[in-house]
Formats: C-alpha cells, sequence, structure tokens
C-alpha cells in the first residue's frame, strides 16, 4: 500500500472511486450542486467510507491477518455493498449484517465488563426496532427494489434508520456501545454504522414530509438536541461526552431529512460528511489521551499545553466539530436553521440554545484537556499519530473552501 504522507489519501482510494464510476453510479463532476439522488449520496458515502477505513488501520495498529484486521475487512465489504444496492432486501441483510463484526469489535476487544451490557443493548435497539422494516420488505412485494414508491406504514419504514441514526430518545445505545468500544470501534460506529441510518433515511423519510408523525419526530430531534448538548457539558468522560456530541449533530440530519425542503436535505447530506470527518478524529484523539493516562476521566487528561502538537490537533479538531468558519459544518448548520425558519419560528429559541450550548462543550472539552496543571508525563503521545487527527478537521476546511467556490460558479 503506498501512502503519500500523514494526511494524504492513499493509492488504492482514487482505484475504488473509478469502481465506482464504473459500476454507473455517476460522477460527482455530472451532479448539480443541489440534486441529491441516489447515485450522488451513495458516492458521497462511498468515498467517506474509503477514507475512515485507512485511518481505523492508523490509529489500532492492526496486524495483517488478526481476527480484527478481519472483522474490519469484512465491514468495509459490507458497508460498500449496501452504499452500492438498489434492492430492499439486499439493503436489509447487508443494514443487519453490519452489526455482527461491529459487535464482536466490542465483545472481543472492549476494554470493561460493561461491555457485555452495550452489546446487549446494541443489538436489541438496532434488531428489534428493524424488524418492522423485514415485515414491511415482506408484505409488500414492490417495495423489493429500493425507492420505487411504498404505501407502508410511516413508522415500519423509518423506525430502523431513526435507531441508527439515532434519533432522541433511541439514542440510549449509543453511549454504551462508544464507551465500551475500541477506538476502531468507536470510529467506525461514529463514522459509517450512524451513517447507515442516514443514509436509508434521507433516502426513504423525504417521501413522507408532510406526514404529521414524522413532524413529531422534526420536534423530538431538536429537543433532544439541546437536551445531549447538557448532556456533553454534565459528562467526566471524554468518550461519552464525545458520544453525546454525535447525538447533537445526527439531530441536524433527522430533523432536515423530516422538514423535507431542499435547503435542510442539502444540510443533512452535508453535516453527515461532517460528522464523519471530526467526530472519528475525536474519538482517535481521546484513545491517544487515553494510552497515555488509562483513563477516560477529563479531570485526569489535564496538561497537553506541554505538548503543542497534541493541543494544537485538539484545537483543530475541535474548531471543526464546533462548527468555525471556515469548515462544512458551519455551512451545514447555517442551511439547516435556514430551512427550518422558512418553515416555522416556533424553534429559533431551542436552535439558538442548542448552538450556544454546542460551543460551550466543545470549548469545555479544549480547556479541561489542554489547560491546567499536568496529569501524567505523555510518554506514549506520538507526533505522526498526532499529525494524522488533524486529517478529518482539514478536510472540513476544505471542503468548505470548495463549496463556497462551486456556489460562485454556479
Amino acid at each position: 500500500m503506498a501512502w503519500q504522507g500523514p494526511l494524504l489519501i492513499p493509492s488504492w482510494i482514487p482505484m475504488g472511486v473509478y469502481l465506482v464510476h464504473m459500476s454507473s453510479l455517476g460522477g460527482l463532476s455530472k451532479i448539480p450542486f443541489y440534486d441529491l439522488n441516489w447515485q450522488f449520496i451513495s458516492s458521497i458515502m462511498v468515498l467517506l467510507t474509503f477514507w475512515l477505513f485507512q485511518y481505523m488501520f492508523i490509529f489500532n495498529r492492526v496486524q495483517r491477518g488478526s481476527f480484527f484486521h478481519m472483522l474490519i475487512v469484512m465491514l468495509l465489504w459490507c458497508v460498500q455493498a449496501l452504499f452500492c444496492s438498489k434492492n430492499m432486501m439486499y439493503f436489509y441483510i447487508l443494514f443487519e449484517f453490519s452489526l455482527v463484526p461491529t459487535f464482536f469489535m466490542i465483545f472481543y476487544f472492549g476494554y470493561q465488563p460493561e461491555k457485555l451490557q452495550a452489546c446487549t443493548y446494541f443489538c436489541l435497539y438496532t434488531v428489534v426496532c428493524s424488524l418492522p422494516l423485514l415485515l414491511t420488505i415482506i408484505w409488500n412485494p414492490k417495495s423489493i427494489f429500493l425507492f420505487s414508491g411504498l404505501g407502508t406504514p410511516i413508522i415500519a419504514l423509518t423506525l430502523a434508520f431513526m435507531v441508527k441514526t439515532p434519533m432522541f430518545f433511541l439514542h440510549i445505545w449509543l453511549p454504551k456501545a462508544h464507551v465500551e468500544a475500541p477506538v476502531a470501534g468507536s470510529m467506525v460506529l461514529a463514522a459509517i454504522l450512524l451513517k447507515l441510518g442516514s443514509f436509508g433515511f434521507l433516502l426513504l423519510g423525504s417521501q413522507f414530509s408532510n406526514s404529521i408523525v414524522l413532524n413529531v419526530f422534526m420536534y423530538m430531534s431538536i429537543c433532544g438536541m439541546t437536551l445531549c448538548a447538557i448532556s456533553c457539558i454534565r459528562s467526566n468522560d471524554m468518550k461519552s461526552l464525545i458520544a453525546y456530541s454525535s447525538v447533537v449533530h445526527m439531530g441536524v440530519v433527522t430533523a432536515g431529512v423530516v422538514n423535507g425542503s431542499k435547503s435542510c436535505l442539502m444540510a443533512s447530506l452535508m453535516m453527515i460528511v461532517a460528522h464523519g470527518l471530526s467526530s472519528p478524529m475525536l474519538f482517535a484523539a481521546a484513545n491517544t489521551m487515553y494510552s497515555s493516562s488509562h483513563s477516560r476521566v477529563i479531570l485526569l487528561n489535564k496538561g497537553h499545553f506541554v505538548k503543542p502538537i497534541m493541543s494544537f490537533a485538539m484545537f483543530f479538531i475541535l474548531s471543526a466539530n464546533m462548527a468555525v468558519p471556515p469548515s462544512v459544518n458551519l455551512w451545514a448548520e447555517m442551511m439547516f436553521i435556514s430551512g427550518i425558519m422558512s418553515s416555522t419560528s416556533i424553534f429559533f429559541p431551542i436552535l439558538g440554545i442548542s448552538v450556544f450550548l454546542s460551543l460551550v462543550y466543545n470549548l469545555y472539552l479544549y480547556i479541561s484537556t489542554v489547560h491546567g496543571k499536568q496529569s501524567n508525563n505523555f510518554k506514549n503521545l506520538f507526533s505522526n499519530e498526532i499529525l494524522n487527527l488533524c486529517a478529518g478537521p482539514l478536510w472540513c476546511f476544505l471542503l468548505f473552501l470548495s463549496m463556497s467556490f462551486l456556489s460562485v460558479i454556479y
């Protein structure tokens, strides 16, 4: 495998993009800026998946031929096949099969005895809530091909995706799974598995934007963003804080898709990409600090200011996570708020509070880990690993600049 540098895409990524084009997914250059269709969304998700998996190998020091290596390759194959599948039954099979390697990552390579409870919650929530979707596919033969107009109950179609996204009130499994998973499990949960639900919901949920039930889900998601932001501020565990921040960001995706306006749908896709770039790097940074302090407690990971490269990496990642310009997160939040406000102004105070609290918990994590009295000697912090942490936010900023350029052209 040829590497061109710590922040660049390896040589097999362009070949993967070429294969995507040859499989008639279509090139991104032929897609209008606001034209959200299956080919465009699938291409984005395929590229995001290829980008993430290279860093899973870097931060886990995976040995070729090991059981962990087999799980990662199996998961890569599964999610790529899912993003390229148009058959509803194949989609469901791959959707559920992706749980298997993730389950073994948590069960075999988790750190604490609580991993058993995390695996139980993970399986129960995802499998049970996916059964209505399976019954819908079996009951309605017309739904065998994806997106062909499904005259089926709304909740049966969307419940499986809302659990995987996850929507507030259905998110209980996520913090437990994140906390107990190894760094590769946390990275793939944040960047890919949550996007499986978003991918299906983005393609199916937009068909029901006028439904009263889904409008209730939008209200729940927006209010849940504020409540989860408060949970982030109250958290003393780094991984738990980052996990709840994922629920905050994915609330934008759920509410944007349910709203159904063009700006909200585009904001949802942008947030999917932005969260997939920044959140895995946060988990990798937390693991880097854990390898030195052997604790996830924020108060025991202070004083990284003495390691300037680590403090810079944390600042860079959290800047992207809190939507500091120029990052694609900022564009997504601006379009989301604009789309919601064009529909109703009742959520303006709640959205304002959510944005403010998002700034607070990101600053809280940065100040708590970088400043203060040095809590350990940081012997296990390696500069090359820390530089790789900057890859996610770097792409967030580059995407913002490229999209700004495209908006001027079009």
